[in-house]
């Protein structure tokens, strides 16, 4: 169980790699046109991520709980709206940055458990490190934008804590693992949930992109490529 618990926290790493490049990044005076291109690069990031989730619920568009699932997302996306419209401009997007990133890491940490409860550990440790890898840059565009409005310690911990959700659906899944059959059963539910939520959260980061569609596109296809290797190489 100790080393099922050491596994589960190794995309934590990932992200604490991310998070910790992105407070030691140096701001200067132009801050406002760096955060504009950062906030490219993450939406780039999401609707890469957002493709992936769109393939996985096409392998699930009979399962009605898919589509419940994408409900709830649009509901909650409808309620955080709410509850942040009366904040300002920057502190908005960063708090949908944070969230996107906290809510897609959800299925990928039952992904983990559910490897980890097979006990394969050539295949556990080739799908943890590919989503390792993967992280870096996720803690990275939640943390970046951070340091000059929360200061680097507060800019860390937003992004570290938004990959911790990661180890703790692994471990759920592992202590539950006479259950596994039936947690596989929420997957088209989280999968609707997360591509519902992503996906509104790349359009509307997409407003505030402005002249930035090509980094957009760039950090989308980068992000694509880059998980593509990896998962090939890995996998």
């Amino acid at each position: 169980m100790i080393r099922f618990l050491f596994l589960s926290l190794v995309p934590l790493i990932g992200t604490s790699i991310g998070s910790t490049l992105g407070i030691f990044n140096n701001f200067n005076n132009k801050f406002e046109d760096q955060e504009e291109v950062l906030v490219a690069v993450a939406t780039g990031i999401l609707a890469s991520i957002s493709l992936s989730l769109f393939m996985e619920a096409f392998e699930s568009l009979k399962n009605p709980s898919l589509f419940i699932g994408i409900f709830i997302g649009f509901l909650f996306i409808f309620i955080m709206n709410y509850f942040t419209r009366k904040n300002e401009k920057t502190n908005n997007i960063n708090s949908k940055l944070f969230w996107a990133m906290l809510i897609h890491n959800i299925p990928e940490g039952i992904i983990i458990g559910i490897a980890l409860a097979n006990r394969n550990f050539v295949e556990s440790f080739t799908l943890i490190l590919s989503i390792s890898l993967q992280n870096i840059p996720d803690g990275l565009v939640v943390s970046m934008p951070l340091v000059k409005i929360k200061g680097k310690n507060s800019a860390l911990c937003y992004g570290v804590l938004s990959g911790i959700v990661e180890p703790i659906a692994a471990m759920i899944v592992v202590f539950t693992a006479a259950h596994t059959t039936n947690i596989t059963r929420f997957e088209p539910l989280l999968t609707g949930f997360s591509l519902a939520t992503v996906l509104m959260i790349t359009i509307e980061l997409l407003k505030d992109c402005k002249k930035k569609y090509r980094t957009v596109v760039a950090a989308a296809i980068f992000t694509t490529i880059f998980n593509a290797v990896f998962n090939g190489i890995l996998g």
